[in-house]
């Protein structure tokens, strides 16, 4: 029997898998990090495979209701929520999923701005643009 959340399907490989889930309501992109390979939500395929590095992922959605999630094993939630923390966001924890506010200055669909985060040493980056004024105002 075939799931069909929304538009956007999943790859052939990962409707074979997936328990009959076959489209889901975001863009997706297929993700291949660590061992690991699957269909992500567009919006988060440059955090994935970050997270795939320190934890395993059983779902995740880039945007509901203006949150983004991910659900970790139990075992590895813990190690999920401080790499989510370090990037900036604010996390709520509830029985392995970890929900935060879809941020707007991180781009989580790009690997390489993930990373830049990560190496910053308190975390997300911010942007600032002067405007006619001479006044500093984030992008």
């Amino acid at each position: 029997m075939a799931v069909v959340l929304g538009p956007y399907p999943l790859c052939v490989a990962c409707r074979k898998v997936n328990g009959g889930l076959v489209a889901v309501r975001h863009r997706q992109v297929h993700v291949r990090a660590h061992g690991r390979q699957s269909c992500v939500d567009r919006g988060l395929a440059g955090l994935i495979p970050h997270l795939w590095a320190v934890c395993e992922t059983r779902s995740c959605c880039q945007d509901d209701g203006g949150k983004a999630y991910v659900y970790a094993t139990l075992d590895t939630v813990d190690a999920a929520e401080e790499l989510l923390t370090r990037l900036g966001l604010h996390v709520t924890k509830t029985e392995g999923a970890l929900t935060f506010p879809v941020p707007r200055s991180l781009d989580l669909h790009d690997a390489e701005s993930v990373r830049r985060a990560l190496e910053q040493p308190h975390g997300r980056t911010s942007r600032w643009r002067v405007d006619g004024a001479g006044r500093f105002e984030p992008t």
